[in-house]
């Protein structure tokens, strides 16, 4: 018998010897088939929606720790790993810099109208668009200011923009000008040209940008989500758009996915809507291994995991 680490990813070859070189006692193997003894699993490097909730009901298992390939954590049974004691790390930290670059990139199609020259092209037509926007002097509220949202006021403040950035705990942030806990955000809605929304999906999260948030916008607002999809009611959001409360929306994720064909929204124009792909990165498993080291030799010398824990309370 020996104690196997299950690892959902596919390890190239050098990363492979790493492991093995961290952790030379552990047996790796790819699925459940691969032992006869589930107790012997007691790390797993990825999520597997079949295999690994088959492992956590299994009163057997003594799985001691899981390291996700995601930020988000709203996919996986919080309360069961909770009960079970087990140590859940996730990739936190890694998207800033790609996320960041999808804001700016659907913001600056929409104020630089690159999206409508790109149309036009298509159809052959010189149309030059005469209502270009200009990012500088203008306010941005960045709700969710960890990682991603420090790399986003870090741009913004570059574009010469303001930022308000909103978190739970209300401690400093870097390239924030001011900031806000959560609860104050009706008071600073209505200053901000731009509202981007990182938030987690959590009890607290869930439908928080309602028809109450969007009427308190600007009518000129621009409203950029790249947090999870139920954070915002959708038909509110779109009631805002019909009813000139916000002027654009520039969604990555929404409260379907996929949405259907039918759905509205893919043929209104004042919505840019991205299949959840600005957390995409060149290599995405090459950016998470790192976490995964360092948490696995913390691991093997006998203690948990220390990097990016998910606190089950917070549900992040």
């Amino acid at each position: 018998m020996s104690d196997k680490l299950l690892s959902y990813i596919k390890l190239s070859d050098e990363q492979l010897s790493q492991v093995k070189k961290a952790a030379p006692s552990y047996e790796i193997i790819e699925a459940l088939s691969e032992t006869d003894d589930i107790s012997e699993v007691k790390a797993i490097y990825g999520w597997d929606k079949d295999e690994t909730v088959q492992l956590l009901k299994d009163p057997e298992n003594e799985l001691k720790w899981v390291q996700l390939m995601s930020a988000g954590v709203d996919y996986v049974d919080l309360k069961r790993l909770s009960e079970l004691g087990i140590t859940l790390t996730n990739a936190s930290g890694i998207h800033d810099k790609g996320i960041t670059e999808s804001i700016f990139g659907m913001i600056l199609n929409h104020t630089r109208k690159i999206g409508h020259s790109l149309i036009k092209q298509r159809q052959r037509k010189w149309d030059p668009a005469s209502n270009l926007l200009e990012l500088s002097g203008k306010t941005m509220l960045i709700v969710g200011s960890g990682a991603i949202g420090t790399q986003t006021g870090k741009v913004a403040q570059a574009f010469g923009m303001k930022t308000i950035g909103v978190n739970r705990s209300g401690n400093p942030v870097d390239f924030m000008d001011e900031l806000v806990t959560q609860d104050k955000l009706d008071d600073v809605l209505p200053e901000a040209d731009f509202v981007i929304n990182i938030l987690p999906l959590t009890e607290e999260t869930e439908d928080l940008f309602d028809l109450g948030k969007f009427r308190a916008m600007k009518s000129s607002a621009i409203f950029v989500n790249v947090g999870r999809g139920q954070t915002v009611v959708t038909k509110d959001l779109l009631k805002a758009l019909d009813e000139k409360w916000i002027q654009y929306a520039a969604l990555d994720v929404i409260h379907e996915e996929p949405l259907p064909e039918n759905h509205p929204i893919y043929k209104r124009e004042d919505v840019l809507l991205t299949p959840h792909i600005a957390g995409g990165l060149e290599d995405y498993a090459a950016s998470v291994f790192p976490i995964f080291m360092e948490n696995l030799k913390t691991f093997v010398e006998g203690d948990a995991p220390s990097k990016n824990v998910v606190d089950y309370e917070a549900g992040y």
